[in-house]
């Protein structure tokens, strides 16, 4: 399974590359959000980890832009824990899951290989 990670802090990125490559997950990122559709189109992910600390819009468009390049991708969003509005908007989207800042990464893996079970 390959993984498409979209977070613009770099110690959170590395950490959540490292702990999905020890995995044996395939893993492309970036780290704007303006890269992410070259990157859908460029890696042809399974799943989607978006940072949603980018801003309300800019998050919701990453998440449409996913869902038009690639519908059956799964998303995980990272969130802050106050939220909730934007992450009930984004399920409307079409998002699988979220997962609130800070978490442990056991927890992250429970949640990927969840939506990964159901696609």
């Amino acid at each position: 399974m390959k993984v498409l990670i979209c977070e613009s802090e770099e110690v959170l990125l590395a950490a959540i590359e490292f702990r999905l490559r020890k995995k044996g997950y395939e893993v492309a990122y970036c780290k704007k959000a303006n890269q992410l559709a070259d990157q859908m189109h460029k890696e042809n992910p399974d799943m989607a980890i978006i940072d949603f600390d980018l801003g309300k819009k800019v998050g919701l468009d990453m998440i449409k832009t996913v869902k038009e390049i690639k519908p059956e991708t799964g998303i995980l969003l990272l969130v802050e824990p106050d939220e909730e509005e934007q992450i009930m908007e984004a399920f409307g989207l079409g998002v699988n899951d979220f997962i609130s800042k800070p978490f442990k990464p056991s927890e992250l893996l429970v949640r990927i290989r969840r939506i990964a079970e159901l696609q």
